[in-house]
């Protein structure tokens, strides 16, 4: 059910890059031309490689027709076979094409994990090209109602914008979004541009916000993610970015604000990640190019897990921040990592331990790697 899905998502993505592709090109060929092709470009080949190593493309128009064409977008992986129906309806210099999302709403219907109101997964996925602006502009939709419909109904929207540059600009929105058990979201938002179909250009920047998250033990009101590549070279190489904020992250950390640099990413790295069937040697290809974590800023008050282990009481009097380095090379094992985060505190009540008062009157706490082992102020921890 889940490789069918994942099937179906990335069929229509290459579709509409191919749709794309040969809207520019019908300025005197038809598209069906370009499209009955497709199993030969190596181009959308190695795009559909890039969801599903090994899979086979293939793409017939049955009926062509002076304002539309329709036809089968075909893939084959591993044991499965999947046909999206499709229809193009041509203007000048444009093309709409509409997916037949009947078997993408049966798929979602019969799924395990959440369960549904029979008859009422209703799913929408076009597209729009243009050979004057040379863009395309995506947009689906996915709505349906749970048996327990107390907390609303499922509402999600997606959109996505790609330019003549390879300008990849999207956001999806999931209102309530739930599995009648344990388990809801009030709301998921996701926005996030990059330079790159076929090939990644350029990572730019992307957002994940979550609002009202339950799933036992766990619950939070807001919870906001973000991720930027800086320091891009013309080799390819770049760090990550991320910050992390909300209200409460899992028990351990409250009202926490946390700024983070990963280093270092390489976009022929992950490229090849995308392409490798083998993914597990591609995973410990990208992880052996990662080689250090800068903390610039972790802030917050202690949770209620850290004050459970560490025995710490009056937790809303302890306001921390902090910063920090950690390097390693995973080629040496995991010895080789080491590093140090310095916490200040407000307080230090029944954490005498941890924190050691300063010159300045706040109270430190040095927590540190060294030969594979936690130090905290020196010492040995536990």
């Amino acid at each position: 059910m889940a490789k069918k899905s994942v099937m179906f998502s990335a069929g229509a993505v290459v579709l509409a890059s191919a749709v794309y592709v040969g809207g520019v090109y019908y300025t005197g060929v038809k598209i069906n031309e370009y499209l009955n092709g497709i199993e030969n470009n190596e181009t959308i080949t190695k795009q559909i490689n890039q969801y599903l190593p090994g899979a086979k493309v293939n793409c017939k128009v049955d009926d062509d027709s002076l304002f539309s064409e329709k036809g089968n977008f075909t893939i084959s992986f591993e044991d499965e076979t999947l046909n999206i129906p499709f229809t193009i309806n041509k203007g000048f210099g444009s093309a709409n094409t509409v997916i037949d999302t009947a078997k993408f709403e049966e798929i979602i219907a019969k799924n395990d994990s959440i369960k549904f109101a029979p008859n009422t997964v209703k799913a929408d996925l076009e597209f729009d090209s243009s050979v004057f602006s040379s863009k395309i502009k995506a947009h689906g939709a996915l709505k349906a109602d749970y048996l327990d419909n107390t907390k609303g109904a499922l509402d999600s929207a997606l959109n996505i914008d790609i330019n003549s540059d390879e300008d990849v600009v999207s956001h999806l929105n999931i209102k309530n979004l739930q599995d009648g058990k344990s388990f809801s979201v009030k709301e998921i938002e996701m926005s996030g541009n990059m330079q790159g179909i076929t090939d990644i250009k350029s990572f730019g920047n992307s957002s994940l916000i979550i609002k009202g998250f339950e799933a036992m033990p766990y619950k939070f009101d807001n919870l906001k993610l973000t991720s930027k590549a800086v320091n891009q070279t013309k080799e390819g190489d770049f760090d990550m970015n991320v910050t992390l904020s909300g209200d409460d992250l899992f028990g351990y950390l409250m009202n926490y604000d946390i700024d983070l640099t990963v280093s270092k990413f390489n976009t022929d790295v992950i490229e090849q990640l995308s392409q490798n069937a083998d993914t597990d040697k591609s995973y410990q290809e990208l992880l052996k190019s990662i080689n250090s974590l800068t903390v610039n800023k972790l802030n917050g008050k202690v949770g209620k897990i850290v004050a459970f282990f560490t025995g710490i009481q009056n937790i809303d009097q302890f306001n921390l921040t902090s910063n920090g380095k950690f390097e390693w090379n995973l080629e040496e094992g995991m010895d080789s990592l080491k590093g140090m985060l310095t916490v200040k505190s407000d307080s230090n009540k029944n954490a005498e331990q941890f924190f050691v008062e300063g010159e300045d009157g706040s109270y430190e706490s040095a927590i540190s790697i060294e030969n594979g082992r936690l130090m905290v102020n020196g010492k040995p921890f536990m």
